[in-house]
C-alpha cells in the first residue's frame, strides 16, 4: 500500500530540525504550533522512535529560533541529506510500509516544491540555497513593511470575498497570488517565523481572527 502523502507541516518541521540540529532553543521561546509538534510526535511514533522524539521536537524549536534570528540560514539538500540519515541511522526500528519517513526525504521535498530546493528553503523562511556561491547564501529578504503589507492585502481580500484569517488561508491565497505574478509575499511560515506565531502576527496589525460569510469557501477550494 502507497504510503498517503506527506503534510506541509512534515515538510517545515523537517527542514527546521536539519537548522535546529546542535542548537538550543531560546529558553523564552514558544513552544511549537500544534501542528508542526503533533505531526513530529505521531510520524516518529509510527516508525518507532518514539525515544527521540523530544529531541526532534527541541531541534525543530531551535531550527525555528535559528531562522527568526537570521533569515539568510539556508542549507543545501546534499547536506540536509547527511543530517536526516544520521538521525534516522539512530533510530532502533524501521517504519513499516504504507508510512512516511521523517525527516521527509530531499527527493520528496524537492517534488513537493516542483523540483526546486530553493524554492523549498523559501516556503519554510529559509534563504535559497546556490551551488554557484560558497555560503549558500544571498537572496533578498522581506523587509518590515513587505510583511505587514501582505498582512493587509490578505485580509483586505478575505473582507470582500468572505474567507477567514487563518494560516491556512493566509497560505491558500499566496499561492493564488503567485499564480497571478506576485514575488513580494513572505511565506507563511516566515510570517510565524518573524512574529513568533500567527496569531501574533494578526494581533500586530490588529487584525481579528475572521469567520466566511454563508456560501463562500476559503482560497483554492
Amino acid at each position: 500500500m502507497a504510503a498517503p502523502s506527506v503534510s506541509e507541516s512534515a515538510i517545515t518541521a523537517s527542514l527546521l530540525f536539519a537548522i535546529g540540529i546542535g542548537r538550543t532553543p531560546k529558553r523564552e521561546s514558544p513552544e511549537l504550533s500544534a501542528d508542526l509538534q503533533d505531526t513530529v510526535t505521531k510520524m516518529l511514533q509510527d516508525q518507532g522512535a518514539a525515544a527521540q522524539i523530544t529531541q526532534a521536537i527541541e531541534a525543530v524549536r531551535a531550527g525555528r529560533d535559528a531562522v527568526a534570528a537570521d533569515p539568510s540560514l539556508s542549507l543545501s539538500a546534499q547536506k540536509y541529506g547527511q543530517l536526516r540519515s544520521q538521525f534516522l541511522a539512530a533510530q532502533d526500528a524501521a517504519p513499516g510500509r504504507g508510512r512516511n519517513v521523517w525527516p521527509v526525504g530531499a527527493s520528496t521535498i524537492l517534488k513537493r516544491a516542483s523540483g526546486s530546493w530553493s524554492a523549498a528553503l523559501q516556503n519554510v523562511g529559509l534563504a535559497a540555497s546556490s551551488r554557484t556561491t560558497p555560503t549558500g547564501f544571498g537572496t533578498a529578504r522581506f523587509s518590515e513593511e513587505q510583511f505587514r503589507a501582505a498582512l493587509r492585502d490578505f485580509t483586505a481580500d478575505g473582507a470582500r470575498a468572505g474567507f477567514t484569517t487563518s494560516y491556512q488561508s493566509y497560505v491558500d491565497w499566496r499561492k493564488l497570488e503567485q499564480q497571478g505574478g506576485r514575488t513580494d509575499l513572505p511565506s507563511g511560515p516566515s510570517i510565524r517565523n518573524t512574529y513568533g506565531s500567527w496569531s501574533a502576527a494578526l494581533e500586530q496589525d490588529g487584525v481579528p481572527p475572521g469567520t466566511p460569510e454563508p456560501g463562500r469557501t476559503e482560497p483554492g477550494d
